[in-house]
């Protein structure tokens, strides 16, 4: 089986079956994360995987550094006051090699249209990119009230990433519209 059939099959499995988290990797744990935990159950699941706090719970929201499928990662979630978690997103670093990283990419968006229909790939212009980049964008709206959106933003694959989730190549966000974070 080939690195990228076998990377789909783990994306598609993490989504589709979320159990306890892999040791070191905090994908499965991400995954799981369900709309409505409380910051402390979020917290302390994903450090079970390995994940540690790199911010705590302020304004109804938490950081936390770890790993997605092997790679460094920035987990960003958001709370509703007093219904919990409404937005939960990854950002994951670059491999230094585009063709990794478009891989993970393309995998990652394979998953999604597995489980949530096919949508179509757009380039868009990188809104944090002064010189005019695109960035390419997949946003999947499985039900009235969760968007789902998948970028990659291929011109930061050659750069060392630091700890701005805007570094980072690959974005993953799961936000649940119904709740406001307030």
């Amino acid at each position: 089986m080939s690195a990228l059939k076998r990377l789909l099959l783990t994306v598609l499995l993490c989504t589709l079956f979320p159990v306890s988290a892999w040791a070191n990797d905090s994908a499965e744990a991400f995954m799981s994360v369900t709309f409505g935990l409380s910051a402390a159950r979020a917290q302390k699941r994903m450090e079970q995987s390995g994940a540690t706090a790199s911010g705590y719970v302020r304004e109804g929201q938490l950081s936390m550094k770890g790993s997605f499928e092997y790679r460094p990662a920035i987990f960003g979630f958001r709370f509703h006051a007093k219904k919990g978690l409404n937005h939960k997103a990854v950002y994951i670093a670059s491999t230094g090699n585009p063709q990794e990283d478009r891989a993970l990419y393309d995998a990652f968006r394979e998953a999604c249209n597995i489980q949530f229909g096919v949508v179509e790939e757009r380039a868009a212009p990188d809104p944090r990119d002064k010189k005019g980049g695109l960035v390419l964008r997949s946003t999947w709206k499985p039900n009235k009230d969760t968007v789902i959106s998948l970028s990659y933003n291929p011109a930061l694959t050659n750069r060392v990433p630091n700890d701005s989730p805007a570094s980072r190549p690959i974005h993953l966000i799961y936000n649940y519209t119904k709740w406001t974070t307030q």
